[in-house]
Order: structure tokens, then C-alpha cells, then sequence
């Protein structure tokens, strides 16, 4: 494994201290940073402690190797939050059930290690791909939260420029408005001031001679300040129609730009089912898959926690009844990790006053009943996946 661009912690945790030193010792020279852990009562100080980027699971079994994984997570408070790649030991008569595992994505990978290694650079290449995915993801992560940042940012801008043009146009149409009104008030005034003239009631101050002449003065003046209020209030009307414009434009651009950072971002649409029946799974897949959503799927409280390090949906459909841990329990402990801005909708077939209150109190944000109908999932999906 020379050349090695890529480097990490590894944590083997282990039930077998005898094999865990020997493994330690095997791959120290590619991986330096190493240390194992095999003492149950202290497995999670351990790894909340070291955090690893890289954890190997070496137990005698893989439901060992499970409840270990399920330990971090019911015990701890980083396991989810800290990104890492896990990688389980097994045996020749357990290969099918950890391929399963992986494919699940609870663990990332597995290596075929007893009774032999059947391939001695199976372990260090596998540490090496997981290193490598680990470095892209950590990564893809940030830029994904610039992103987000982005179209926060972008959704604040397009509200203020929507707001301000809006105004401008308003302003606008009130000035040509107040235009109209004040050569109004202007003919009024000089109206009042000729008819004064007229009929003498401005006498000390000015003697009339000739009222003819007069009136005429009056309606040439009346003819020259008309045209002059009147082209005020055209000038105006561009700086409505270009307000009108750029509003409508901008407003057309902003959601093209906002679009594209959502498929940048890549989470816009994608919702997480956390159900351990494989048929609810199926029918609530079928149902977001046809409006276009991306869905994911957990089998259980672990398998969600542990899909969260990876992927960040903008949904969360939370069974409230599952294997390891209930609904509730998992959501509580994703609340408290770096996922809490992800809405949680709860599935139960239950509606009691108590189911409502520990969901809610556990941080979900909303409910759909068994068995479950097309428009209301969807209308619930959808006030709650867009940002």
C-alpha cells in the first residue's frame, strides 16, 4: 500500500483482544494511526474519544458486531454526528448476511476474514476505498451546505429585490398620481386667482383694465403649464414599466437559479422511509416515486442513523414502530445530532393522546395515519420538502 494518498484513524473494535493486536499489528504500517478497543464496558467512551475515520468491526459474530454498531448509537452522542465508514469481519458462513447488512447500508463494507484472510490486500484496499469515499464525501458535504447557504441567501435577495421593486412601482404610479392632482390643483389655483381679478376682489393690489385680455393671458398660461404637468407624469410611466419589467425578469431568473442549486445540492427532493415492513416501504416508495421524489429506505431506527452520515434528505417518514428502537427513540436521537433540521413526519397506525405527545415532544413535525392515502402523504411530503 506505498503511494497511499489518503490517510485516516482506524478504531478495530473487537471481542477478541488476541486478534484485535494481532490486526493493530498488521496494518500499522499503513495505517499508523490505529488503536483497538475491546473492552464492552468502555466501547463508547472509546470511540467518542478517538473518532475514528475508519471502524472495523471484528467480532465473532455479526449480531455482535450490531449490537455494538446499536450501542454507539442508543449510548452515545457522536456516532451519528462524526462521519465514518464501517467495515464487518466474517466468516465464510455469514458472507450472505453481511452482504445484506451492506447493501442496507448499516455497514459500509465487509471482508471475508476467517478462518484465513482469503485475500491478504482485501482489508488494506477496502481501508484505502473507504478513506478515499470518506475525503470526496467530507467534501461533497461542505459544498453542499454552501449551497444551502447559497439558496438561503439567494431566497433572502430574491424577497428583498421582489419587495423593493414592488415598492418602486408603487411609488411610482403615486407619483405620476400626484402629478395629475397637482396640475389640477395648479388650473384650480389659477382659475380662483382670474376670477378674483375678474370681479375685483384683488382691487387695492391690482386694477383691471381690460378683463378681455386678461382672461386670455390666464388661458394661454393655463395652456403652458398643462402640457409641462401632464409630460412629468409620462416621464414616470417608464420607471413603472422598467420596475414591472425588471421584476418579472428577475423573478424568472431567481427561480431558474434556485432550481439549479437544488439539483446541485441534491437534496431538495429526496425523503427517507424508516419502516421495517418491506411492503410499506414498496407502497409509500410507489407513491412519492410517481411525483418525482427520490426515496431512500431504512429498515430500522440504526439503519436511518447510520444513512444519515452519508445522505441528507429534505424529509423523513418515521415509523413509529421498529425493531431496535420505536419512531420516537430514533427521532429523539437525530434531533440531537447534526440531522435536528430535518423535519420528521411520523407513520402510525396509532392516534392516542400519548402517541401524539412523545412524537411531538421527540421533535416530529407532523403525522399520517395507516393506512396511508396518496393526497394527504403527498400534500404533508410536500409542505415540508421544499426549503
Amino acid at each position: 500500500m506505498s503511494g497511499i494518498d489518503v490517510t485516516g484513524k482506524i478504531l478495530i473494535a473487537s471481542d477478541q483482544r488476541g486478534e484485535a493486536d494481532a490486526l493493530r499489528a498488521q496494518l500499522a504500517a499503513d495505517y499508523p494511526n490505529i488503536t483497538v478497543s475491546f473492552d464492552p464496558e468502555h466501547y463508547v467512551e472509546e470511540f467518542e474519544r478517538f473518532q475514528p475515520d475508519v471502524l472495523l468491526l471484528v467480532f465473532n459474530k455479526i449480531e455482535d458486531a450490531q449490537s455494538y454498531y446499536l450501542g454507539l448509537y442508543r449510548f452515545g452522542s457522536t456516532a451519528q454526528q462524526h462521519s465514518h465508514r464501517t467495515i464487518v469481519f466474517c466468516g465464510k458462513e455469514q458472507v450472505k448476511k453481511a452482504f445484506d447488512l451492506c447493501r442496507k447500508q448499516y455497514f459500509d463494507d465487509y471482508v471475508l476474514f476467517w478462518p484465513t484472510p482469503y485475500d491478504g490486500s482485501r482489508l488494506p484496499m477496502s481501508i484505502h476505498v473507504a478513506l478515499r469515499e470518506l475525503k470526496q464525501a467530507r467534501g461533497l458535504s461542505f459544498n453542499e451546505r454552501q449551497l444551502g447557504d447559497y439558496a438561503r441567501k439567494l431566497d433572502d435577495f430574491g424577497r428583498t429585490l421582489d419587495r423593493r421593486l414592488a415598492e418602486g412601482g408603487v411609488q411610482a404610479e403615486s407619483a405620476a398620481a400626484q402629478m395629475a392632482r397637482n396640475g389640477e390643483r395648479i388650473g384650480e389655483a389659477i382659475t380662483h386667482l382670474r376670477d378674483r381679478l375678474a370681479h375685483g376682489g384683488l382691487g387695492e393690489a391690482v386694477a383691471v383694465r381690460d378683463a378681455q385680455k386678461l382672461e386670455k393671458e390666464f388661458g394661454a398660461l393655463v395652456e403652458q403649464i398643462g402640457p409641462l404637468v401632464e409630460s412629468g407624469r409620462i416621464a414616470t410611466e417608464p420607471l413603472r414599466q422598467w420596475a414591472s419589467e425588471l421584476q418579472r425578469e428577475s423573478s424568472a431568473q431567481l427561480e431558474q437559479a434556485r432550481s439549479l442549486l437544488k439539483v446541485l445540492g441534491g437534496s431538495a427532493r429526496r425523503v427517507l422511509v424508516v419502516d421495517d415492513d418491506e411492503f410499506s416501504q414498496k407502497v409509500v416508495a410507489r407513491i412519492l416515486e410517481r411525483e418525482g421524489y427520490e426515496v431512500i429506505v431504512a429498515g430500522s431506527g440504526t439503519e436511518a442513523l447510520n444513512l444519515l452520515r452519508k445522505v441528507k434528505p429534505s424529509v423523513i417518514l418515521m415509523d413509529y414502530m421498529l425493531p431496535d428502537q420505536d419512531g420516537v427513540e430514533t427521532t429523539r436521537r437525530l434531533k440531537q445530532s447534526g440531522s435536528d433540521d430535518i423535519p420528521v413526519i411520523m407513520l402510525t397506525g396509532q392516534s392516542s393522546r400519548d402517541t401524539v405527545i412523545r412524537s411531538l415532544a421527540a421533535g416530529a413535525v407532523d403525522f399520517v395515519t395507516k393506512p396511508i392515502s396518496p393526497q394527504v402523504l403527498l400534500a404533508k411530503v410536500g409542505k415540508y420538502a421544499e426549503p
